[in-house]
């Protein structure tokens, strides 16, 4: 083996940790931790999950943690069969996360190159330019890691497609099908399915070339090997895909159940999916980082004239510190934003100069796919192709914040960029020098035209109506972002006449190839380093663990010395927050994909009686006998901060089950949530009998205690004197719960829009609800034979090579 065509990979392993090291220092060097929102967020509705297995050994698969319970799947479970997991394990072992997800991504980016052919120290550029832009980093610090995965491993499956049209098919086979499997476990199907668009895109353009050259033979070889490696690392993932897509239709993302529903149409509602949608001049962030002021908020300078001017109207330095700290700077269309997604001056000059350097089918799927990841981004404000995207493309539908698409141009940009500087080196300089200063120019003028329209530009953001009159204060912040704006643009300006200087010498033999290729990679670093750092810093970290974070408030002590099972209704903002999952069975929760159903009473019926029950505790009055939606969830204690006496016992909930005696039969989910309004669901029920059938005529008296609580099984005792409909305070999912009384299977009926009934012969009984999805225990030895097979071809494949270089 030779062993010197070794040194270039091992130095780019080298580079990437120490660059790593640089990005996430406290991480390594301090014992810190990213104190992530998103993370708290998924450490509080994972708890009940992580207790369980700590306790059993086994897997919960649903919880009652968060919306009055959902299953587990796109929350935290494990799977035994997912024997990949070993890979990115062995990472973090060297490298914790999240630094682990950025090494990856640059390792990824760098195959990606090398696949094409690109000079190995250049490819190094390359994969620190993906791992170091801020859309990444931004990602990192909010704290979605799945996508952060997602987007680290998209990479590579490009290079394991690309190799199979370069004919080298043994090693198409394994890269894509093991990639692919890290991809799709990764858990974050949207991105997934963003990298199939960039995929399709490529494809049709293989197919356009592969007609006009008379090679559809080799199109179809390549398309049967890469299709055989897709199947494989789907299985491989095929409990998590299985489970997603069952989920899926009884959530948000599936099919309205309500009539009143017409936005929905077997996804998101469309005003929910294009919220967070890109201004039309928003992807300029990619040149000038502060082309839209940045984040929402962003700590300005003592220095800077905004603070100047507030301390020439009086302002203390105090309140001065205190205003500079966060300032509305931004100024785009997106309701909130925590940073701009800076791609690099550098990068997108190499764009530019990819776009006429570049030659062939290669360039214009990458072009092509970079405009359409673009133009998606815009959502809402570009509405004649996005909604019809929405309402007719494939999936589309189910995926909400459309600006993260914007992960298709990330990953096709730098491509092509460094494709650009590969085929720079081989080109006759004197037949394109013309063109290269041309590109040069129009990158640079660019930058600077900006800054002279900057005089002509308003600054307005929506947030400035929040500022009321104070008119001066509001033209203060408007001639910050104009300052920020221009600083930034003359920034990527120089950037742009440096890198361009250097590949000119370059050029020009001026300077030789190997410092050409070292000078772009540093200042590619140079120029993405400081601005990904203005979001990602030693100021994110902490040093406490993130078990801390979640510490016992004096309320949650209060409401803990109930050891029943129950639920807890936080007033504040309860369906945007998961911290009161962490230590209790809540009514609200924090997660992308709620059930559908659970959406509509929400909207329905709980925001309402949650608004009447503010004003009736404001009043002093504790009796909650008239919150009938709220009751029947078992809602026992209500939390309105954090202390112990500012929890109220709600002595009218329900309870775990009951009988009632009366049932109101309806015929349609629009009847069935109309009716709760004026139910009184401890005495009565509503039932849709177009979907359930009731067989007893009797309604029983008696009671049904719960006796053994485990998320995955429920066991009551009841003692009736007659037959009866029992309510259970547990939402109805027809997909894995199964009932039983007395070890005999009973049929699960769904009452009161969304929780579970059955039908109880008189007398004493033991009834039981277990979760027994085939989706998890059948797709979970699927994951295990497919994983094992990929671990062999890829055994196979490296003992091949080997054999075959020696």
């Amino acid at each position: 083996m030779n062993f010197k065509k070794l040194i270039p990979h091992i130095i780019a392993v080298v580079i990437f940790i120490i660059l790593n090291m640089v990005i996430y220092w406290p991480l390594f060097m301090e014992n810190k931790t990213l104190n992530q929102n998103d993370v708290i967020q998924g450490r509080s509705a994972n708890q009940e999950i992580n207790e369980f297995r700590e306790k059993t050994g086994e897997e919960a698969l649903w919880t009652n943690s968060m919306f009055s319970g959902m299953p587990a799947y796109l929350i935290n479970v494990q799977w035994s069969g997912e024997l990949l997991k070993y890979i990115p394990r062995s990472i973090e072992k060297i490298i914790p996360t999240p630094a682990s997800h950025t090494f990856t991504a640059m390792i990824a980016f760098y195959i990606l190159l090398l696949v094409f052919k690109v000079n190995p120290y250049l490819a190094i550029g390359g994969g620190l330019a993906y791992g170091l832009n801020s859309f990444f980093l931004i990602s990192v610090e909010a704290g979605h890691i799945w996508k952060v995965a997602a987007i680290s491993w998209m990479p590579a499956v490009l290079a394991g497609i690309i190799l199979a049209f370069k004919k080298n098919y043994l090693w198409a086979f394994i890269l894509t099908a093991l990639t692919m499997a890290l991809e799709i476990r990764s858990n974050h199907l949207q991105i997934t399915y963003y990298l199939l668009l960039v995929v399709l895109v490529f494809g049709l353009f293989q197919l356009i070339s592969a007609i006009k050259n008379k090679t559809l033979p080799d199109f179809a070889k390549a398309m049967a090997v890469l299709s055989v490696a897709v199947i494989l690392g789907l299985g491989a993932n095929l409990g998590k895909v299985w489970t997603a897509y069952e989920y899926g239709q009884y959530s948000i993302r599936g099919e309205a159940v309500l009539s009143s529903n017409t936005e929905s149409s077997g996804g998101l509602d469309r005003s929910y999916a294009f919220a967070w949608s890109n201004g039309i001049w928003e992807p300029f962030t990619f040149l000038i980082p502060n082309f839209y002021g940045g984040a929402s908020q962003e700590e300005i300078s003592m220095d800077s004239e905004l603070a100047k001017g507030l301390q020439s109207r009086g302002a203390g330095s105090g309140q001065v510190r205190s205003f500079v700290k966060n300032v509305p700077t931004y100024w785009g269309d997106q309701p909130f934003t925590s940073g701009p997604y800076y791609m690099g001056a550098v990068v997108v000059f190499l764009f530019i100069l990819g776009i006429i350097f570049v030659k062939g089918p290669v360039k214009w799927w990458l072009v092509s796919a970079s405009v359409l990841g673009i133009v998606l981004s815009w959502g809402k404000n570009f509405e004649v192709f996005n909604y019809f995207m929405f309402d007719y493309f494939p999936g589309y539908n189910k995926f909400r914040a459309v600006s993260m698409t914007v992960a298709i141009p990330f990953l096709c940009m730098p491509l092509l960029g460094f494709l650009a500087i590969k085929e720079l080196a081989s080109a006759n300089w004197s037949a394109v020098k013309k063109q290269f200063l041309t590109v040069l120019g129009v990158a640079a003028g660019l930058c600077l035209l900006f800054v002279v329209g900057s005089f002509m530009m308003g600054f307005r953001g929506t947030v400035d109506a929040q500022l009321g009159d104070q008119a001066w204060l509001v033209e203060l912040i408007r001639e910050q972002r104009a300052s920020m704006f221009r600083t930034d643009a003359f920034r990527s300006f120089f950037f742009i006449i440096a890198a361009g200087g250097i590949l000119y010498f370059w050029k020009e033999n001026k300077i030789k190839e190997s410092l050409a290729v070292g000078l772009i990679v540093t200042i590619i670093v140079i120029d993405l380093v400081p601005v990904s750092k203005r979001y990602l810093n030693d100021e994110n970290f902490v040093r406490q663990n993130r078990g801390e974070l979640i510490a016992k408030t004096e309320a949650d002590k209060s409401i803990l010395q109930d050891d029943g099972h129950y639920r807890v209704l936080n007033l504040n903002n309860p369906f945007n927050e998961a911290r009161t999952s962490y230590y209790h069975s809540s009514i609200g929760g924090y997660h992308g994909a709620k059930m559908r159903r659970y959406q509509d009473l929400i909207e329905n019926h709980l925001q309402n009686e949650m608004a009447q029950l503010v004003e009736k505790l404001r009043s002093g009055n504790t009796d909650l006998s008239d919150f009938g939606v709220i009751n029947m969830l078992n809602t026992k204690y209500i939390k309105f901060g954090d202390q112990a006496g500012q929890v109220i016992t709600n002595r009218n909930a329900n309870g775990n089950a009951w009988f009632v005696g009366d049932v109101k039969e309806v015929s349609s989910p629009d009847a069935a949530i109309a009716a709760l309004g004026n139910l009184d669901t401890g005495k009565e029920a509503v039932i849709n009998t177009n979907k359930f059938d009731l067989t007893q005529n009797q309604i029983s008296t008696g009671s049904i205690k719960l006796t053994s609580y485990k998320p995955n099984e429920l066991v009551y005792n009841s003692n009736n004197n007659s037959e009866g409909l029992a309510v259970f305070s547990e939402i109805y999912y027809p997909k894995g719960w199964n009932a039983y009384i007395d070890g005999k299977e009973a049929k699960i009926l769904q009452v009161n829009y969304v929780l579970r009934a059955l039908e109880i012969p008189s007398g004493n009984h033991e009834i039981s609800f277990e979760f027994q999805p085939d989706a998890y225990f059948v797709g979970n030895k699927v994951m295990m034979l497919c994983s094992i097979i990929i671990f062999l071809i890829l055994i196979g494949g490296l003992a091949y090579q080997i054999r075959k270089s020696l």
